[in-house]
Parts: structure tokens; sequence; C-alpha cells
């Protein structure tokens, strides 16, 4: 038997490692934190349509609402679903954390081809520990399917320009992945890598591979794919659709914000705070391939202009959301990793910036090295959390005491995860302290483990069950049959209420004549904020104690629900 080739076998160690390391970061959490807010309950309704009625061409949700983005995101999880034969957190979060992984495997591919393997490792490394990134993975929305599409066009486009790929069914293949990512996100699926490619190749002035891709067979099967589920769905849907899914959601968001209005320098600090860890080393990485230039080294100008583009784009865009900025997130993986793997050393100013940013690291090192020894000394992990109490409005202070409790249930666990942050920390402290970026390097990996860890273990599970309905929805579901009589009733946000049913809940307007009006005998059970059952107690009607009540209290904490019984008419 032959033994394999050196190369190949690095080749599948890094992918094997990086596989383990998406592994330890997303799939343990996948089920972890219950839905709690706005956006993911309203896409695990549309997964739902399509596992209870079989809609999968236009899925609704509560099989009458026309949904807000196109279904691919859907289709994946409901075919999670074929799969599993579950329909809960952990399989409609299961594509995010699956196409998070593939496109750490594609930066580690292009980034190994293009600067070598270590520099390949570290910048999937990195992708996969960007915060945001990290926090896109185990999300049930559209943006890491929209993120993977994108990313994977922009690489097959680039082993294209660079000649290593060269059969002509990689074209097709190009085309193919756009006209799917359309179906993530809408017409962005498009726009983003036609941006990014017809700014580099008209700077390169290719103007031939820019009219060869512009006019492409393939061009014929991309618009196939995406004008073709748009033009059955504008059918399906009528004006309602059209309304929906390109005017609002595409147009209007763009030109007038459509709730999102936020000025231009908007994603400055979100540039910065969302690409945690590595953001540390974002200043001078930008100064240097300022300074170095980038029309000289395609592959420099290639991830200079997929960052730069696609920051520019959503700038000028009035509508601005924070997780907008996820597709640009893989060109800075690439980029950092190149960066550091450039760098031998510094004197000066430079050396004064490394150690300027190694004291940062230290700060936070000996912080958390504190909380530590407090925890020892006090007996209590969550010690450091009482100096902020005096200082929050008192629904924060509920928050903080959810979060108190969580910490000190898990005790050891939670400060030997701080202990071993700290040291980290202080290494990585010591490491920029002597300009030594690739060691740092190596330390923010485990730093980024150990911080999934203590956020999706302890912290975010407690504040989720401060304002998920999961556990109320459980005691009502042993109580009320699924051919029970339920409503619901009053003004909150019920989208996760009626995932956790299993079905649709029918809403009654004016309480007292809709259970008046309620046919048959038997028992009417109705679902409402708390708000509101104390307000119509205090309009005399006559309703008894909940039933049940809810510890969460919804996506904006200002919703607890109950439960109560009424006699049918």
């Amino acid at each position: 038997m032959t033994r394999p080739e050196p190369i190949q076998s690095q080749a599948l160690l890094h992918i094997l490692l990086l596989i383990a390391l998406c592994g330890v970061l997303y799939f343990p959490y996948l089920g972890a934190v219950p839905f709690f807010d706005k956006g993911e309950p309203r896409e695990a309704l549309a997964v739902q349509d399509i596992v209870q009625r079989g809609e999968w061409l236009f899925p609704l949700k509560r099989a009458t609402t026309i949904p807000s983005k196109p279904p691919l995101f859907h289709w994946s999880a409901a075919l999670t679903y074929q799969v599993t034969g579950r329909l809960d957190e952990t399989t409609i979060r299961f594509p995010s954390a699956l196409y998070a992984t593939l496109g750490v495997l594609l930066i580690y591919g292009l980034g190994r081809k293009l600067f070598g393997a270590p520099a390949g490792l570290l910048s999937g490394a990195v992708l996969a520990t960007t915060l945001i990134y990290q926090t896109q993975a185990l999300s049930a929305r559209v943006d890491m399917t929209l993120c993977f599409f994108v990313t994977a066009s922009l690489v097959l486009f680039y082993y294209l320009y660079r000649g290593f790929l060269t059969d002509q069914l990689w074209y097709f293949a190009f085309y193919v992945l756009v006209g799917i990512g359309t179906l993530a996100k809408g017409p962005l699926g498009i726009l983003l890598p036609g941006l990014v490619i017809s700014s580099f190749l008209a700077l390169r002035r290719r103007w031939d591979l820019l009219a060869k891709f512009c006019f492409h067979p393939g061009v014929v099967v991309m618009l196939f794919l995406a004008v073709g589920w748009y033009g059955l769905a504008a059918m399906r849907g009528g004006e309602g659709f059209v309304d929906r899914q390109l005017l609002r959601e595409n147009l209007e968001r763009f030109a007038g914000g459509s709730g999102h209005s936020h000025p231009v320098y908007f994603y400055l600090p979100y540039l910065f705070s969302q690409g945690l860890p590595w953001s540390l080393f974002l200043p001078l990485a930008l100064w240097d391939g300022f300074k170095r230039g980038f029309f000289s080294d395609d592959d420099r100008l290639f991830m200079m202009l997929w960052f730069l583009v696609m920051f520019l784009f959503f700038s000028i865009a009035m509508g601005k959301r924070s997780v907008y900025l996820l597709p640009l997130y893989p060109a800075l993986a690439l980029f950092t990793a190149k960066w550091v793997y450039d760098q031998a050393g510094a004197t000066g100013g430079r050396l004064a910036i490394y150690r300027s940013i190694a004291a940062f690291a230290a700060v936070i090192g000996v912080l958390l090295l504190v909380v530590t020894l407090g925890a020892l000394w006090n007996h209590d992990p969550a010690w450091f959390l009482a100096p902020v109490e005096r200082f929050l409005k008192p629904k924060d202070r509920a928050n903080l005491l959810v979060v108190k409790n969580a910490i000190a249930g898990f005790g050891v666990a939670f400060t030997a995860a701080t202990c071993l942050s700290g040291v980290l920390w202080l290494a990585t402290a010591h490491s920029l302290w002597l300009a030594r970026a690739r060691s740092a390097a190596h330390r923010l990996v485990p730093i980024s483990i150990l911080i999934a860890f203590i956020g999706w273990s302890m912290i975010l599970p407690a504040i989720a069950e401060s304002k998920s309905y999961r556990g109320f929805m459980e005691e009502v579901n042993k109580r009320v049959q699924p051919n029970g009589r339920l409503y619901l009733f009053g003004g909150f946000n019920s989208d996760p209420v009626i995932f956790y049913r299993g079905g649709p809940v029918a809403e009654i307007g004016d309480f007292a004549r809709a259970v008046a009006g309620k046919p048959g005998p038997g028992k009417v059970y109705i679902i409402m904020a708390r708000r509101s059952w104390e307000k119509l107690q205090r309009q005399n009607l006559d309703l008894s104690p909940p039933l049940v009540e809810s510890a969460g209290a919804g996506p904006e904490g200002d919703a607890p629900l109950v439960l109560v019984e009424v006699a049918g008419s």
C-alpha cells in the first residue's frame, strides 16, 4: 500500500483540526439556549410550516403570513428534520453551524493556496473564533446561510481567476452558487459577490474577464435559480409577496431604512467589537496593508476589496443592523492570518502599538484572575457582579440576578474557566509585549473556546430562561390537548408561543365577546400577557386565577404570560 503524500496528509490533518474546532465551538451548544428573541422563532415558524403542511415552495408563518426572507435556510432546517425526526432548537440551528463549518474550510483552502498551509490553518481558525461568526453559527437566522454562499461564490471566482481550476464546468458551478445564494436573503446573494468581483476586475483592467463573466451561459442558470423561485412565489403570494420580500425587505431597507435607519458611521464600532478577539490586530494589519499598497498584489487587492466594498455598501445603505457585516469577516480572517505570518518583530513606534495592545490584554488577564481569587476567597463565583448592581435599572437588575444565580450554580467550573482565561490573556499580553504576533495568535484560539464555553454554557442559558416562553408552553401543552380550545389574547410577541405549541393558535380581539361567542360547552383556555389579565381584572370581569404563569418575560423582558381558563358557552 502506498503512503499518502505528505502535503495531502498535512491538509487532511488541518481539515480535521478545523472540523474539531468548529465541533467544540458550535455543535455542543445548538440546543443549550431556548428561543428567546424575536428573530429565531420567526424563522422557526416557516420551518414548522414546511414540516407540518409540506409547503416547500412557499412556506408561510402561522400558515398564513408571508415570511420576510426566501426559504433556503428554512429548506435546510426542514431537511435536518427529515433526517432527525425532531423539530426543536437544535435541528433549526443546525444549518447555521453546518454552513459556518463549511465556510471555515473554504477559507482554509483559499488561505492554504495563497499563503501556505500554516497561514491557511490560522485563517480558518481566525474565522471560526471571530465573535460574530461564532454567534451566527448558533443562530436560527438566515445570515450565516447568506455568508456561506457569498463566501463560496467569491472563493470559487478567485480559484478561476488564478487558474487553480480550469475546467469550464467550474464556471457553471460558480453561477449555481450565486443563484442559490439569492434564495438565502434575496438579491444580496448576487449583489455582494457581483460588486466585489466587478470592482476587482475593473481595477485590474481585466475587461476580457469581466465580459466573460457577464455574458457566460451560466448567467442563464443563475437567473433561472433566482428569478425562477421569485416568479413562482410572486404568482403564489401575489402583491403581498412583492411588497413584503422585494420592496420592504430590499428597496425600502436600502433606501429608507425600514425601521433600522442609522448614520453612515454606524458600523465603525461594530467592525471592531464583532471581530474580537482578532480585531486587536486590525489597526496594525490595515495600516501595514495600506502602507505596502494593494495594487501590486492580486491576493491582497482581492481580500481588501472583499472587505472594503461590502463595508462601504452596507454603510451607504440606510437600513443597518450589526449582523449585516458578517459576509466581510471571511476576508478579514484571510487578511489577518497573512499579516500575522508576515510579522518579524517590531521597533520604535510600531513596538509601542504592540505594547499598548499588550497592556489591554494584560488588564483583561488581571481582572479575570482577580475574579478567580475573589471567588476562592468569598466562596461566591459571581461576587464581582455585586458592585455593578447599584448602577442598574430595576429591569436590568433582575437580569443581573439571573446571571449571578447561573454563575453561582456552575461554581468551580466557572472559576476554573476564568482562571485559565486569565492566564492565557496574560500569556497573550507577554507575546504582544515582545511583538510576537504569531505566538499571540495561537493563544487567542483557546481563549475563544473558553469564552464560548462560559457564554453558551453558563450566561446565555440563564438570560434566555428569563425571557423564553419554552417552559411556560411545556406546562400549557400538558394541560391543553392538541385539539383543545386554546386562544391568544392581547398584544405580545406570540411567535415563540406558536412554535412551542406546535402549530397555529387562533387570536381573539374583544375578550368578553370572543369568549361568550365560542360555540359548544367545555373549557376554553386563553394565553395572554400578565398585564392584560390584570387590566381585565380591574374591569370587574370574573376571571379565575392563572393556571400557569411564565418565568420568561418575552423578547423585550416586559411580557410575562399567563394561562387562564374560562367557561365556554
